[in-house]
């Protein structure tokens, strides 16, 4: 069950990803987040009444509080690299947030089976093959590809520690962590959009559709998160966030199948190893 829990999350994210990056070409990326968050907040805080809890959990809160910091950071700098790179370029970079989990979870102790291990590492390995091809596509890349990688780096960065502070939280109790989670992200958001609005000219209103999309984009984090969380107490957390962190497949077939942004060969190539590397995971 973990290791579906693992994997439906991951799609969860990747289709997230792909709406909240096209989204954010026509909205900043910190409004986008904010609008998305309330919505996961809503989710959180109907989550939490319905488990009926019988107090609070200090750690899961403060668990939550920091994936919350940290996913705010992670999230703006993602979607701002998606708004001004690819996304087939964009989503594989963020893949290696995986690292961080993987290595806390073997320092606790948790090694993976052999041929799980070899699983990880294919499938991790498929990923960030993915991004290889327009790594090499020379000086017509230009600036906005060193600045979209640059933003995704620091993208996984902020993923990896959400990765670990959920496990750690969700320990405890994941309804609180995910509450305290959504508040952090809401309210961190909430205050650099007050400290941007002064330096910022007219603002466009957001469409009914748009914003039913923003809306939908954060119960899809939501849910991606849960299914994480509860993945985290059952599995091995370097198996769980390898699977959690897949997403960057999900979201560059969307944007082939939907953007029509060209996959070339080697990255075709990177997501079957990623596939061969999903398989040898379930089958250890």
């Amino acid at each position: 069950m973990a290791l579906l829990l693992g994997l439906c999350s991951s799609m969860l994210w990747g289709a997230a990803d792909f709406v909240g990056g096209r989204l954010s070409r026509a909205r900043s990326a910190y409004s986008v987040i904010f609008m998305a968050q309330v919505s996961a907040l809503g989710g959180a805080v109907v989550f939490f009444v319905a488990q009926n809890e019988p107090g609070w959990e200090t750690d899961a809160l403060a668990w939550g509080a920091v994936a919350g910091l940290a996913g705010a950071v992670a999230l703006g700098a993602f979607y701002r690299a998606l708004a001004v790179g690819q996304m087939s370029l964009v989503a594989p970079v963020t893949s290696i947030s995986v690292v961080l989990p993987v290595v806390v979870g073997i320092a606790e102790g948790q090694m993976p089976p052999p041929l799980q291990f070899v699983g990880l590492v294919t499938a991790g390995l498929g990923t960030c093959l993915a991004v290889t091809p327009e790594l090499r596509s020379g000086p017509e890349a230009g600036v906005s590809s060193g600045q979209s990688i640059g933003l995704a780096l620091l993208a996984a960065a902020g993923f990896g520690v959400v990765l670990i502070a959920i496990a750690e939280g969700s320990r405890t109790s994941v309804s609180q962590t995910m509450l305290g989670q959504r508040a952090a992200y809401v309210g961190v958001v909430g205050i650099i959009l007050l400290l941007r609005a002064g330096t910022q000219g007219h603002r466009p209103r957001w469409s009914r559709p748009m914003l039913a999309a923003a809306a939908a984009v954060g119960l899809a984090d939501m849910a991606a998160n849960l299914m994480y969380a509860y993945a985290t107490r059952t599995g091995s957390l370097p198996v769980v966030s390898v699977l959690s962190s897949l997403y960057p497949v999900a979201t560059v077939l969307l944007a082939r199948w939907l953007d029509h942004e060209r996959l070339r060969p080697l990255q075709l190539a990177a997501i079957a190893v990623t596939l061969l590397g999903v398989s040898l995971i379930g089958a250890g």
